[in-house]
C-alpha cells in the first residue's frame, strides 16, 4: 500500500476518533458533584446611607435598592445591611455631627415606605448604627428588619428638626414601626413628643409593658400591681443608648465595627461593599474569549480604561468564556478588576459558556457573578495548576481573596481541583473554606473547626455556585444582565482595534491554521518536484509563516513545535523524494509531524486533566478532519484541478495522445531493421533479458521457452517496443 492511502486511512480515523469526543468541550461534561456544607453560606452587601439625606442621594440609594430587589427571589432574599453615615466632615476631631440631623421627613418617609413595602421585603435588612444618630434618620432604621447599633450610640430626637409636633408625622412614624414591631409604639411617640415621656410598668406577674404617661394615667390599677419605671422624663426627647436598646430586645445586634456586625449576623464570608450611583446606570462591556495570553490581557486592560475614562461609565460588564491557560496573567488581570474603587464603577461577571482553571479568578475578581443555567465555574483547564504552584502564588490568591471579598478557599478550589478544601467553622456560626494549613498561620486557631471536605474537582455549575454564594443569578444572555441594571439596550463591546480583534478570531479558529499548514505543505511539496523558485515555493512560504505567526500570536507554540514541525516535513520530504516506499522517514516524518501540529494547538505537553486529555482527542481530530477534507476536495475535483492554469503551470503535463502515437510508431521503425539480425545472449531470458545484436545492446524476449546466457539468437520479429528472438539451430 502506497504511502498516500495509508496516511489516507490514518486520518480517516483519527479525525471520526477525535470528533466522536469533541463534544465535550463543548460543555458537555458530566455534572460537578455539589460540595456538603454543613452550614449555608450567609454573605451581606452593605449600602451606605449618607444624611443629611437629599434628592441626590435618596435616588442613588432607591436606584441601588431597585437593583437589588430586581434580582432577588422569594427564596433566597439578600441580606441587605444599611450603613448610616455622615456626609458632613467635622473640621475639628472634638466635633461631633449627629446623623440625620437635617434630613426632611417626607425624603426619610419615601425611603421607609419602599424598605417596609412589598419590593423592599425581598431584601432582608439591618440597620446598621455605629454612631449616634437623630432626627427623621430614625424612621428609616424603624423600616428596617433589623437594628444593629453600637453600644454607646444613642437613638432617638426624631422631632429634633421640628418646630412643633404634627399628628401626620406621628402616625407615619407608628405606622411604619408596626410593621417591623420591635420598637412599642409609646416609645416610638416619645422619641417624637417631649410631652409624651415614656414609662415602663413591671407587673407582678412578670409582665412588662411600655406605655406614655398619658396612657398611664387612663389605667385602673383595680386588683393589679405593678412597679411603675420613668425612662423619659417629661419635657424631653426620648434618647436611647444602644446597649439599652439591646437589653429591653428592641434592636437586634450589638456591634461596633464591621467585624463585631459580621459575627453577630453569623455570616460566612466579609461584608461586601455596595457603590450608590447617581442616575441611570451607564455600561461598558467586554469579553474575554479562548486561552489567556498575556497579548489577551493587555488589550483587555486597554479596553476597560479607555470605557472607565468617561465619567459617566459606572457598570462594567466582563464576558468570561475561556478555559485559562497562564495563572500569572489571570492573577494580574482579576488584581485589576478587585481594585476598580466600587465609587468608581460595579464590576458584573457574566458566564455564558465556561470559566475554567485560572480563568475562574477572573470572574471571582468582579463584585457580582452571574452564570448561565449551564454554565461552569473553576475545575480542570487549559493550564495544570498543582498545588505547588498556587503555594507559590499564595500571596497573590490571598491578597485578591482581600480585595474581592472572597474565601481563599473559593479562589484556591476553583483554580487547583487537586488542592483539598474543607469548610472550617466556629463556635459563633461563622464558616469559611479554607485548606487546612490555614489553620497553622491563625492566631485564634482553637476557635476553629474542621469539617468535611469541598468538592471542587469538576468545577462548579450555577445551582452549586449559588449554594456557595459565588453566584447570584443565572440569565440565559448578557442582553438579560443588562436588564437587571435596567439597561434595555447594551452598547457594543469594547474593542482597542478592529484588525487586532479579527486576528485573534482567526488566531482562535485551528481549523484554520491546519487548514494553512496543509495547503503549505502541499505547495511545498509541488515546488520540490520541480525545481526552482517558482509560485509554489512562495506560497508554501505565506502558509506556513501566517500559520506560525498566528499560533505564536495564541500562545501555543514556542521552539519545541516549531523543531517538531519542521523535522516532520524534512522525514516526509526525504520518503517522498530521496527513498521511495513507506519506510523509516514517512513513519518518522508522520509522528513527529503529528504531535508538533497537536502541541502548536494548545499550551501544555504531555495531558494531566481530563480537560486536557479531551483537548488532545479533539485536536488529533482536528488534524485528520482537515486533511481528509482537503483530500477529499481535490479527489471530487481532480479533472478541474488538473485542468487549472494554475496547475498546468506548476505542475508537469504528460504528452498528448497523437505525440505519444508518433513516438511509438518511430521506435517501432527503428527496430525494423533489426530483423532478421544474429546474436549473442548477455543475460538469462525467462522469457526477457539483455543481448548484443550488432554492436548494440537490446532488450530482448524469447520466442519458446528460455535461453541461457551466451546462446547465439535471431530476430524473428518485431511485437510492440520488443524484439522478439529465437534460438539459432
Amino acid at each position: 500500500m502506497s504511502l498516500s492511502n495509508r496516511l489516507f486511512l490514518f486520518l480517516v480515523a483519527l479525525s471520526i476518533f477525535g470528533l466522536q469526543r469533541s463534544g465535550n468541550l463543548a460543555g458537555q461534561e458530566p455534572a460537578a458533584v455539589p460540595p456538603k456544607l454543613d452550614t449555608p453560606v450567609r454573605q451581606a452587601i452593605s449600602l451606605p446611607v449618607e444624611f443629611p439625606l437629599d434628592a441626590t442621594r435618596e435616588t442613588k440609594l432607591l436606584a441601588s435598592l431597585e437593583s437589588l430587589s430586581s434580582r432577588s427571589n422569594s427564596t433566597d432574599r439578600p441580606l441587605v445591611v444599611l450603613e448610616f453615615k455622615s456626609a458632613q466632615q467635622s473640621t475639628r476631631p472634638s466635633d461631633e455631627v449627629l446623623i440625620g440631623r437635617g434630613t426632611p421627613f417626607e425624603r426619610s418617609l419615601s425611603l421607609a415606605r419602599w424598605i417596609s413595602g412589598p419590593k423592599g421585603n425581598r431584601l432582608q435588612t439591618v440597620a446598621y448604627i455605629p454612631q449616634s444618630i437623630g432626627g427623621h434618620a430614625i424612621l428609616i432604621a424603624l423600616a428596617c428588619e433589623e437594628i444593629a447599633i453600637a453600644p454607646d450610640a444613642e437613638f432617638g430626637q426624631a422631632s429634633m428638626d421640628e418646630s412643633a409636633t404634627d399628628a401626620t408625622i406621628k402616625q407615619a412614624y407608628i405606622d411604619i414601626a408596626a410593621r417591623r414591631a420591635t420598637f412599642p409604639p409609646a416609645a416610638v411617640v416619645s422619641m417624637l413628643d417631649a410631652s409624651e415621656p415614656l414609662v415602663r410598668i413591671d407587673s407582678t406577674d412578670g409582665k412588662m409593658e411600655y406605655v406614655s404617661s398619658s396612657e398611664l394615667k387612663k389605667r385602673e390599677r383595680n386588683d393589679t400591681v405593678w412597679n411603675e419605671t420613668q425612662l423619659v422624663t417629661f419635657n424631653q426627647l426620648a434618647r436611647f443608648v444602644g446597649q439599652h436598646l439591646r437589653n429591653w430586645r428592641w434592636v437586634a445586634h450589638i456591634a461596633g465595627d464591621k467585624q463585631q456586625l459580621a459575627n453577630a449576623l453569623r455570616l460566612n464570608k466579609p461584608i461586601v461593599e455596595q457603590p450608590v450611583f447617581e442616575g441611570e446606570r451607564v455600561a461598558v462591556r467586554t469579553h474575554l474569549r479562548g486561552i489567556i495570553t498575556p497579548r489577551h490581557v493587555n488589550r483587555m486592560l486597554r479596553a476597560i480604561e479607555e470605557g472607565l475614562a468617561k465619567k459617566e461609565t459606572n457598570l462594567v460588564l466582563v464576558e468570561v468564556n475561556s478555559p485559562g491557560g497562564n495563572l500569572t496573567e489571570s492573577l494580574r488581570f482579576a488584581q485589576y478588576l478587585a481594585e476598580i474603587p466600587s465609587d468608581r464603577a460595579e464590576v458584573v461577571c457574566y458566564i455564558p459558556g465556561s470559566a475554567l482553571g485560572d480563568a475562574a479568578l477572573i470572574a471571582l475578581a468582579c463584585d457580582s457573578i452571574m452564570m448561565h443555567p449551564e454554565a461552569k465555574i473553576g475545575g480542570p483547564g487549559e493550564a495544570s495548576v498543582g498545588i505547588a504552584e498556587c503555594n507559590n502564588q499564595r500571596a497573590a490568591i490571598e491578597s485578591l481573596a482581600q480585595s474581592s471579598g472572597r474565601s481563599v478557599g473559593e479562589l484556591l478550589g476553583c483554580v487547583c481541583p487537586t488542592m483539598p478544601i474543607f469548610e472550617y467553622s466556629s463556635f459563633d456560626g461563622r464558616t469559611q473554606l479554607q485548606s487546612p494549613e490555614w489553620l497553622q498561620d491563625d492566631p485564634v486557631a482553637p476557635q476553629w473547626n474542621k469539617g468535611a471536605q469541598v468538592d471542587f474537582s469538576n468545577g462548579l455549575n450555577f445551582e452549586t455556585a449559588s449554594e456557595l454564594k459565588i453566584a447570584i443569578d443565572n440569565p440565559v444572555s448578557i442582553e438579560a444582565v443588562g436588564s437587571k441594571y435596567g439597561i434595555e439596550e447594551l452598547p457594543a463591546e469594547l474593542r482597542t482595534n478592529a484588525t487586532e480583534e479579527f486576528i485573534d478570531w482567526l488566531a482562535g479558529q485551528m481549523w484554520f491554521s491546519f487548514f494553512l499548514f496543509f495547503v503549505g505543505f502541499t505547495a511545498l511539496s509541488a515546488e520540490l518536484s520541480a525545481p526552482g523558485v517558482g509560485f509554489p515555493g512562495i506560497l508554501a512560504a505565506i502558509c506556513f509563516g501566517l500559520f506560525f505567526w498566528l499560533r505564536v500570536l495564541g500562545g501555543t507554540v514556542e521552539w519545541l513545535e516549531v523543531l517538531l514541525i519542521l523535522g516532520g516535513i524534512v522525514c516526509l520530504l526525504l520518503e517522498v523524494f530521496v527513498f521511495p516506499g513507506f519506510g523509516v522517514f514517512g513513519v518518522t516524518g508522520l509522528g513527529l509531524l503529528g504531535v508538533g501540529l497537536l502541541l502548536a494547538g494548545q499550551t501544555f505537553i504531555l495531558p494531566t486533566n481530563d480537560y486536557q486529555r479531551q483537548r488532545v482527542v479533539t485536536g488529533f481530530g482536528q488534524i485528520g478532519l482537515v486533511a481528509l477534507s482537503l483530500m477529499a476536495l481535490a479527489f471530487a475535483f481532480r479533472k478541474q484541478i488538473a485542468n487549472s492554469p494554475m496547475v498546468r503551470w506548476i505542475a508537469l503535463q504528460p504528452p498528448s495522445n497523437e505525440r505519444e502515437k508518433m513516438e511509438k510508431e518511430r521506435i517501432v521503425e527503428e527496430l525494423q531493421m533489426y530483423l532478421g539480425w544474429h546474436g549473442t545472449t548477455l543475460t538469462r531470458c525467462n522469457p526477457s533479458g539483455k543481448a548484443m545484436i550488432g554492436d548494440k545492446l537490446q532488450s530482448i524476449v524469447a520466442e519458446v521457452g528460455w535461453l541461457d546466457e551466451n546462446v547465439e539468437i535471431e530476430v524473428v520479429r518485431i511485437h510492440e517496443n520488443s524484439l522478439i528472438v529465437r534460438q539459432r539451430s
